[in-house]
């Protein structure tokens, strides 16, 4: 009986001890698409690549659940701001002063959607468990599974896939709450920013069609001190 008990307890003692390394995994990988829960500033230059068109935003991150994102281009579109708090998100545009709630999930351009860009620290918003590990080209890969903590996510589930050696994300496939699966992702070109090996560019494939495939280019990272009047709803101006 001692022996039932003992293995019973290493059995789920090791599960959560790979509960807590999957989702350390995450946090490292989070670190490879930004600078973490630090005040900052970048730019995300969106591209569709079936019509060529080209959108330019910059987001000022003061903390995971508190960003605004800011249009520059193209000019008819300049001025519009995204602000999220948490799970809310509400778009400004200087034509109408009344601010109007949308969805993470909403697309914000080409397969681009709103928390894509506003909400990416899966190590927040997921629990992780680890699927498998394969060989590549580029080294041994960690398959991770992400669900959703809650139903205001972008996404319901994830599958991540990450290099071993030092946890750089490499490709993910998003799913909706249904199940039904959604898009692809694949991080490409890493450089150094701030001290660290960062993915600067996300290309986004719809899962079906996929020809529908938008790029984004993330630029500028700039550690700053961000006023808490920038992300209040009720004094936020143009």
């Amino acid at each position: 009986m001692k022996k039932i008990l003992v293995s019973a307890c290493f059995f789920f003692c090791s599960l959560n001890v790979l509960a807590l390394e999957a989702l350390e995994m995450v946090r490292r990988a989070d670190l490879k698409r930004g600078l973490g829960n630090t005040e900052h500033t970048f730019t995300v230059q969106v591209t569709n690549t079936k019509t060529e068109k080209k959108e330019l935003f910059k987001v000022y991150f003061k903390n995971v659940n508190n960003t605004l994102t800011e249009q520059l281009e193209p000019e008819k579109s300049k001025g519009r701001k995204m602000l999220m708090k948490e799970y809310d998100i509400w778009l400004f545009t200087p034509n109408i002063k009344k601010p109007i709630r949308i969805s993470l999930e909403q697309k914000l351009t080409g397969e681009v959607s709103n928390g894509d860009i506003a909400k990416t620290n899966y190590a927040e918003d997921y629990d992780a468990k680890v699927l498998a590990t394969e060989n590549s080209a580029s080294g041994k890969v960690v398959k991770l599974e992400l669900t959703a903590k809650n139903k205001k996510v972008t996404y319901g589930r994830i599958e991540y896939s990450l290099l071993e050696k030092d946890f750089s994300p490499q490709e993910a496939v998003f799913f909706a709450l249904s199940g039904k699966p959604l898009k692809r992702a694949r991080f490409l070109d890493y450089k150094k920013i701030q001290g660290e090996m960062r993915a600067t560019k996300m290309v986004i494939q719809d899962y079906i069609q996929k020809e529908k495939e938008s790029v984004l280019v993330f630029d500028n990272y700039k550690k700053e001190s961000l006023s808490e009047s920038m992300f209040n709803k009720d004094s936020l101006e143009f």
